[in-house]
């Protein structure tokens, strides 16, 4: 008698779900196929093989992968959870909100499709529809700490910033290892005046997760607004050799090198944020007055002139720069 287990379609589908697991999507889309042909009426392999070809990029192979285990099986929630995820990636999100609402319709108890559905509310600042699935969230799941997340987000951009701590609190409850809540939380006690539990907050974020430039800046930020001065500059600096792309640190770096009377360290930073972000007259109209302080406003004529003269002919950014000019010759 043979050991060797039956290859019939539950042995293609096991070894499907193990190679999914393992990141070998191929050998993954291999198995399931298998398993279809073994048996073409199990919705969980066309379900499955959806999930693998959407990992592999093929939308219109994993979009007639759902459809079928659909057809099979009309009101299964997770496919057409996973339906719905597929739909925004191709760039449908009425689709998506629809196929949402169909598996919410199916298992309201199933929580993955109001969280989905509240992250794409989110994502397009419609705030007040992702708060009522969030809400729902926390009937089934009273821990759910992504709907207490999401909901105090809402709640700290809708002026609710107390009732936003509390749900950051009671997410931490449930896990204390999470940098972005943490973070999340040092914002809504900033944003209530106080500094110091903010402070706590941030440094405990980037303890978590220590390349946290969000929290880095947010901290140094708070460390500038109490005088610590010193403490402030060596995380903004930390942040720039962390990702020097980001404009914000080099932002706040201006800022706090202003406070301090260092104007040329601040016209430093302050054009590196420049190059960082679109040229508006506002930030233009700053460096004018660093650059004086600095005695400096000579070499800034001469780079502004320089970069006209560089500068493709439609380049929309010339004409800022040349009312900033003009600027500086009436000043």
């Amino acid at each position: 008698m043979s050991d060797k287990p039956k290859k019939d379609s539950n042995y293609y589908y096991e070894l499907g779900i193990r190679e999914l697991d393992s990141g070998n999507i191929d050998k993954a889309i291999t198995a399931f196929k298998k398993a279809i042909e073994s048996n073409p009426k199990d919705p969980r392999s066309y379900s499955n093989l959806g999930i693998a070809y959407e990992l592999a990029r093929n939308y219109e192979k994993a979009r007639k992968a759902y459809e079928k285990a659909i057809e099979i099986n009309p009101g299964n929630p997770a496919t057409l959870n996973n339906l719905a995820g597929l739909s925004l990636l191709e760039g449908k999100p009425d689709a998506a909100v629809q196929l949402y609402e169909s598996a919410i319709s199916s298992d309201p108890m199933f929580v993955e499709p109001y969280l989905n559905i509240a992250r794409l509310f989110m994502e397009i600042n419609l705030f007040h529809m992702a708060e009522p699935y969030a809400r729902k969230i926390l009937e089934i799941e009273p821990s759910n700490i992504e709907a207490h997340n999401i909901l105090g987000v809402i709640m700290n951009l809708t002026n609710r910033s107390e009732d936003a701590i509390t749900h950051f609190q009671e997410a931490l409850k449930s896990d204390a290892n999470q940098p972005a809540i943490f973070s999340n939380l040092g914002t809504a006690l900033r944003d209530i005046g106080d500094k110091k539990r903010a402070i706590i907050a941030f440094e405990k974020a980037i303890e978590l997760y220590p390349e946290n430039i969000s929290a880095l800046n947010n901290l140094g930020v708070l460390y500038r607004e109490i005088g610590k001065f010193d403490k402030a500059e060596r995380i903004f600096k930390h942040s720039i050799v962390l990702v020097p792309e980001n404009p914000f640190p080099h932002f706040n770096l201006a800022e706090l090198y202003i406070e301090k009377g260092e104007y040329g360290k601040a016209l430093d930073n302050l054009k590196n944020y420049i190059s960082l972000v679109p040229l508006d007259m506002d930030n233009l109209y700053k460096t004018l007055g660093i650059a004086r302080m600095a005695d400096r406003l000579d070499e800034m004529v001469s780079e502004m002139m320089r970069f006209i003269s560089e500068a493709d002919q439609f380049d929309t950014r010339i004409d800022t720069v040349k009312q900033w000019i003009s600027m500086t010759e009436k000043a």
